[in-house]
C-alpha cells in the first residue's frame, strides 16, 4: 500500500489557537525568491505549522497545476481577489508560542516577502464529540458539519494519484469573513437559523429551508459531479474587537470551492447567499500546498532558477 505524504496539519485537529501569516512577493526582492524558500524549507514541518504557495511564487515555479483565483460576475464586488503569494498557518495551544513562531517566520520571509495581513485564529465553543472536534463560528452555530468521514476525509483533501511530485499536495481555498455583529447582536434567533438552514440549539438541519440559506446554496451533494471539500475554518478577532471567520478548505482541486462560491454570490440563479447579510468577504486567495517526503517539504515540482 503506498504512503501517502502530505502536511499534517491539514489533517489535524483544529488547534485551540493559530496564526495566518499572508505575504505578498516583493518585485525588487524576488531574485532572493529560491534561497527565501529554502530556508523556509527548513522551518516548516506540515503540523505546526501549513504552508500554502500563491499566485506570483507558482507563476515563477510555472507549475501548470496551480489555478489564479479569478473573481466572476457577482464574486468580483462580494468576494474580492487577495493579492497572496504565500500563506502560512501557524498552530499551537500556546499563544505565546505562536507569537514567536510567527515573529521568526517574519524575519526569515522578509529576505523576498512582504507582510500582507496577520490574522489571530481561536476557537468557539469547542468540545470533543466522539472521535471529533467541534467547533463554532463567532455566530454562534456549529462550523464543518458536512465534512467528509472517515477515510474519505484524505480522499477529499490530499492529492493520491496522478505526477508523483503532486502526490501528497493539496488545493487551498482561503477567504477572511468579517462579521456584521450588531447585525447578530439584534438579529433573532428565527432569522439567523434562516439564513443558514440549521438549528442554533441542536445543529440538526431544517427540512424546509429557504432559497438563500447557506445549506441550500452550498449542499456539496447538490453539485454534478458532487463538490467535497476538506473545510478547517477558525473563528478570528482583532483588538478592534472585529472578527469573523477564516474560512479554509482542502482539496484535490480548486473545482468544488469555485461551484460552490459561484452559487453563493448569485451567479447560477440570481440568489446570493444569506451569510453576506452579516458577513462579508475581505479577501479571497488560492494556494497550493507541498507534499511533505523525508521529513521535509517537497518543493521539487517548483523548478525554481
Amino acid at each position: 500500500m503506498q504512503i501517502i505524504k502530505y502536511q499534517q496539519g491539514i489533517m489535524d485537529v483544529i488547534p485551540r489557537s493559530a496564526i495566518y501569516l499572508l505575504f505578498s512577493l516583493n518585485e525588487k526582492k524576488k531574485g532572493h525568491l529560491k534561497e527565501t524558500l529554502m530556508s523556509l524549507q527548513k522551518l516548516v514541518d506540515g503540523q505546526e505549522a501549513v504552508l500554502g504557495l500563491g499566485e506570483k511564487v507558482m507563476k515563477e515555479a510555472t507549475n501548470s497545476t496551480y489555478e489564479v483565483y479569478t473573481p466572476e460576475g457577482k464574486e468580483e464586488k462580494l468576494s474580492p481577489k487577495g493579492d497572496c503569494d504565500l500563506a502560512l498557518w501557524l498552530r499551537d495551544e500556546d499563544e505565546g508560542v505562536l507569537l514567536h513562531k510567527a515573529r521568526q517566520y517574519v524575519q526569515v520571509l522578509s529576505a523576498a516577502f512582504e507582510v500582507m495581513d496577520i490574522v489571530r485564529g481561536c476557537t468557539y465553543l469547542a468540545r470533543k464529540e466522539e472521535d471529533d472536534f467541534v467547533n463554532h463560528d463567532l455566530s454562534g452555530f456549529v462550523d464543518g458539519t458536512a465534512n467528509p468521514k472517515g477515510e474519505e476525509r484524505l480522499a477529499t483533501a490530499i492529492v493520491q494519484t496522478g505526477d508523483d511530485k503532486l502526490v501528497g499536495s493539496s488545493f487551498w481555498a482561503l477567504q477572511k469573513w468579517r462579521h456584521n455583529f450588531n447585525w447578530l447582536d439584534k438579529a433573532s434567533q428565527q432569522a439567523k437559523e434562516e439564513i443558514i438552514g440549521r438549528s442554533l440549539t441542536d445543529n440538526h438541519e431544517f427540512e424546509h429551508k429557504a432559497a438563500f440559506s447557506h445549506i441550500e446554496r452550498t449542499e456539496q451533494e447538490s453539485f454534478d459531479p458532487e463538490a467535497f471539500m476538506w473545510r478547517k475554518s477558525m473563528p478570528w478577532y482583532n483588538d478592534a474587537l472585529e472578527g469573523g471567520l477564516m474560512f479554509s478548505c482542502f482539496a484535490t482541486s480548486f473545482r468544488a470551492f469555485k461551484v460552490q462560491l459561484n452559487r453563493m454570490c448569485g451567479n447560477e440563479d440570481g440568489i446570493v447567499d444569506g451569510l453576506f447579510r452579516f458577513s462579508k468577504i475581505h479577501y479571497t486567495t488560492f494556494l497550493w500546498c507541498p507534499p511533505f517526503v523525508k521529513g521535509k517539504l517537497d518543493l521539487s515540482s517548483l523548478n525554481l532558477s
